[in-house]
C-alpha cells in the first residue's frame, strides 16, 4: 500500500485532477442511468409485473437510505484493510451491477426485490469514499465547480434515460428485464469509472466499534451541531416527497390534477430548475461561506414548500415547484461536499459515514412519519410545520456564521 500510495503523491496535481475528473463524468452518466431504477423502474416493475405486497414495495423503496444507513458500517469495515478509496468504492458498485443483472433474470418477487434492495443499497454507502477522494484531488476553491459538470451529467442522462425507459415499459412490461441488463452494466461502468480514479489509502479507524465515528458528533461540537441542524431541516423535507403527488393528484385535497400536470409538477419543473441551476450554486459553495449558503438554502426550501402546500392554484404550487428544484440544485453540492469544509486531514471519509448515517436515518423514517403526521393535521398543515422547521434550522445557524473552520480557511 506504500507505494500505491507513493505514486499518487508523485504525481503531477493537474494530471491528478484531470484524471479524477474525467472518470467523474463517467461515474456522472452512469449514476444518472441507475437513478432511474431507483426512483421509477424497479418500483414500478414491482408492481406492474410482480404485483408486489405493500412490504416489498417499501423495501425497494427504502434501499437508497438504508444504503446511507449502511455507509457508516462500511467505512468502519473496509478501513481495516488499507485498501484504495477508489476500490472502497468501486467494491459496492459492483455489488450493484451484480444485484440488477440477477434482478433481470429473476422468476420470482422474493429474488427480483433482494436482489434490487442490495443493488440499490450498495449504490448509496459508496458515497463517503467518492467524498473523501473529492478532497485528495480537487482544490478547496475548486470542489464545488469541478463537481458540478459530473452532477449536471447525472441529471441530464437520468432525463433522456428516463424517458426512453418509460417508453420501452409502456410498448411491453416483458422487456423489463433487457432495461434491468442495462442498469447493471450501469453499474459496472460507474465501478471501473470509480476504481480508475486516483485515490490515497482509506485511514484505518483507531476504534473496534463499527458506529464508532459517531463520536465525532461529539468530539467535534461545532461538527455535531451543524449535523443537528441539517437532520431538522432535512426531516422537514423529507417527510413532505411523498405527500406532494398525493397533494396534487388526490381528490381529497381538491386539486386532482391529470396524470401530465402531476408529472410536470413534481418532476419535469423542479428538474429543469435543478438542471440549470447547478452551475450558479457550485461557484457559490466555492466563494462563500458554507453557514451562510445553508442559511440561503434553508430559507429558499422553506419559501418553496411553503407555496406548494398552502395554495390549490396550480401556477402557484409551480412556483413552489420550482423553487424546491432550485435549492435541491444547490442543496446536492452542499450535502456532496460540505463535510471537506469540516473534516480534519485524513478524517473525511469518517466524518462523510455519519452524516450519509443520518440522512439514511431520517429518509428511512421521514415518508412514514410524515404520511402519520398528515392524517392527524392536513397536509396543508404538513407543509406549513416544515417551512417552521426549516427557518428554525436557519436560526440555530446564526452563531455558527463567524466559526470557520481550519479545513475551510
Amino acid at each position: 500500500m506504500l507505494d500505491t500510495s507513493q505514486s499518487f503523491e508523485t504525481k503531477p496535481v493537474d494530471e491528478v485532477y484531470a484524471k479524477t475528473y474525467r472518470f467523474d463524468l463517467w461515474r456522472g452518466a452512469c449514476d444518472g442511468i441507475l437513478a432511474t431504477g431507483a426512483q421509477t423502474f424497479c418500483l414500478f416493475i414491482a408492481i406492474r409485473y410482480y404485483d408486489a405486497s405493500e412490504g416489498v414495495k417499501s423495501a425497494i423503496a427504502s434501499a437508497p437510505f438504508l444504503g446511507m444507513f449502511c455507509s457508516l458500517l462500511l467505512v468502519h469495515y473496509l478501513s481495516s484493510g488499507g485498501w484504495k478509496k477508489s476500490t472502497c468504492g468501486a467494491i459496492p458498485s459492483l455489488i450493484t451491477g451484480a444485484g440488477l443483472v440477477v434482478a433481470a433474470c429473476a422468476d420470482s418477487v422474493g429474488i427480483f426485490a433482494l436482489c434490487v434492495v442490495a443493488a440499490y443499497l450498495s449504490r448509496s454507502a459508496l458515497i463517503p469514499f467518492v467524498t473523501s477522494i473529492y478532497k485528495d484531488n480537487y482544490p478547496h476553491s475548486k470542489r464545488g465547480v469541478s463537481i458540478s459538470k459530473p452532477l449536471m451529467t447525472t441529471v441530464g442522462v437520468s432525463a433522456v434515460f428516463g424517458f426512453g425507459g418509460s417508453l420501452i415499459l409502456e410498448s411491453d412490461i416483458g422487456h423489463f428485464r433487457w432495461l434491468l441488463l442495462i442498469l447493471g452494466i450501469a453499474g459496472f461502468v460507474k465501478a471501473w469509472a470509480v476504481y480508475s480514479m486516483p485515490s490515497q489509502p482509506i485511514e484505518k479507524t483507531a476504534h473496534k466499534n463499527p458506529f464508532g465515528n459517531l463520536k465525532y458528533l461529539f468530539l467535534d461540537p461545532s461538527f455535531g451541531y451543524v449535523l443537528l441542524t441539517w437532520f431538522i431541516m432535512g426531516f422537514a423535507n423529507l417527510w413532505t416527497l411523498p405527500l406532494k403527488v398525493d397533494y396534487v393528484a388526490s381528490a381529497k385535497y381538491g386539486i386532482e390534477a391529470s396524470a401530465f400536470i402531476v408529472a410536470l409538477i413534481t418532476t419535469i419543473i423542479p428538474d429543469t430548475f435543478r438542471f440549470l441551476f447547478i452551475p450558479f450554486w457550485a461557484k457559490l459553495f466555492d466563494r462563500m461561506n458554507f453557514i451562510v449558503l445553508r442559511i440561503v438554502l434553508n430559507l429558499t426550501f422553506a419559501l418553496g414548500i411553503g407555496l406548494f402546500f398552502i395554495s390549490k392554484n396550480l401556477i402557484v404550487i409551480g412556483i413552489g415547484s420550482a423553487l424546491i428544484g432550485f435549492s435541491f440544485s444547490g442543496g446536492y453540492i452542499a450535502w456532496s461536499l460540505w463535510v471537506t469544509r469540516y473534516a480534519p486531514p485524513g478524517k473525511t471519509a469518517a466524518y462523510m459515514s455519519v452524516h450519509v448515517f443520518l440522512t439514511g436515518v431520517r429518509g428511512t423514517l421521514g415518508p412514514i412519519i410524515g404520511y402519520w403526521t398528515a392524517s392527524k393535521i392536513g397536509t396543508v398543515n404538513i407543509g406549513i410545520l416544515s417551512s417552521a422547521m426549516m427557518v428554525f434550522a436557519s436560526v440555530m445557524l446564526i452563531p455558527e456564521i463567524k466559526k470557520i473552520r481550519i479545513s475551510e480557511s
